[in-house]
């Protein structure tokens, strides 16, 4: 079993990859980012699902594979809602701004 470096962690984030399929006259929105991000989450959780049902119907007998897919769901999970927790201190934090 190889254990991944944060290098491979680093190579899962899709803005850059995100940034490098935009044309050059196109603009990026934060929207589009945050969406496709809450996607991939998706479908973590939704692989985490299946590859759950394949263990529990007995299609697979790794136990392994189940908990990594959970983890992985989870910590997607987890991150997710780190950033909507600062998008919205950050929204707040402008809305206390006086003009």
């Amino acid at each position: 079993m190889s254990i991944a470096g944060i290098s491979s962690v680093m190579d899962n984030i899709s803005v850059q990859g995100v940034l490098n399929r935009v044309p050059e006259k196109e603009s990026i929105s934060f929207r589009n980012v945050l969406l496709n991000e809450i996607y991939k989450v998706s479908d973590l959780e939704k692989a985490a699902d299946a590859v759950t049902n394949d263990f529990i119907t007995g299609k697979t007998d790794s136990i392994h594979s189940v908990l990594i897919a959970a983890e992985k769901a989870s910590i997607a999970l987890q991150l997710m809602i780190e950033v909507r927790n600062k998008v919205i201190d950050a929204y707040n934090e402008i809305m206390r701004m006086q003009v």
